[in-house]
């Protein structure tokens, strides 16, 4: 049996964080966990993120996402305007609720994917067209 818990990396080359909720973890546990660890690093508003789902056996209930939120804009203090969350799960509900989620999270940027891979490269494609002109041509 899995050990239930909430792990944190950081790519500091990339500027993104990467969130894993591993087993039954409740709502309450992942937002005292993610609110703990990212209290240790320097200024993690300055980071995209990566919340990876994808072996979570529970279920986050909408008052504990907006509670996240909330706690979260309250550190964050809107330094976090524009950047990205990509949430990577096959779950229905999650994908479902993504709306909540986006509300929860204002200036933040928020799409679901069911690949970690589709989430980077649309982490990394936002990126690029953020650096882009009008022409599409990147900007140096």
């Amino acid at each position: 049996m899995t050990r239930s818990r909430m792990t944190l990396s950081v790519d500091e080359a990339n500027k993104i964080f990467t969130l894993r909720y591993i087993g039954s973890i409740d709502g309450d546990e992942v937002n005292e966990s993610v609110l703990h660890q990212l209290a240790q690093m320097t200024a993690p508003w300055d980071y995209d993120t990566i919340v990876d789902q994808r072996r979570h056996e529970g279920t986050i209930l909408t008052a504990e996402i907006e509670e996240l939120g909330q706690r979260w804009g309250q550190f964050a203090q809107g330094r976090d305007a524009g950047r990205l969350i990509a949430i990577v799960t096959e779950d229905p509900l999650v994908h479902a609720r993504l709306s909540l989620s986006q509300a929860a999270f204002p200036q933040r940027i928020l799409k679901g994917f069911a690949r970690m891979e589709e989430g980077v490269d649309w982490i990394m494609s936002q990126r690029a067209a953020a650096k882009s002109d009008d022409s599409g041509v990147p900007v140096a």
